[in-house]
């Protein structure tokens, strides 16, 4: 992971070379909603799912819907073993 300054996106992805790239002044939580967003487009890429779906709006529709469905179930688990 890389942090960059005056990045357009909250965050990228470069499968080719496995770089997340996240936009560098982000708050913690929209740090950690960001990268837990790239890491899944990467998994839908590591897993060939990605080519599966072979559309942009498909696949970021996919990753959203794991953001609103997932995320706070990811973030509630997180504080629990954070105490």
């Amino acid at each position: 992971m890389v942090y960059q300054k005056n990045l357009d996106d909250f965050g990228t992805l470069d499968t080719d070379k496995k770089i997340i790239t996240i936009r560098d002044n982000l708050k913690p939580q929209e740090l950690l909603d960001t990268l837990l967003h790239e890491a899944f487009h990467a998994c839908l890429e590591i897993s060939g799912l990605s080519y599966l779906l072979d559309d942009e709006n498909k696949e970021e529709a996919l990753v959203r819907a794991f953001d609103s469905l997932m995320l706070p179930t990811i973030k509630r688990e997180l504080k629990k073993v954070a105490k």
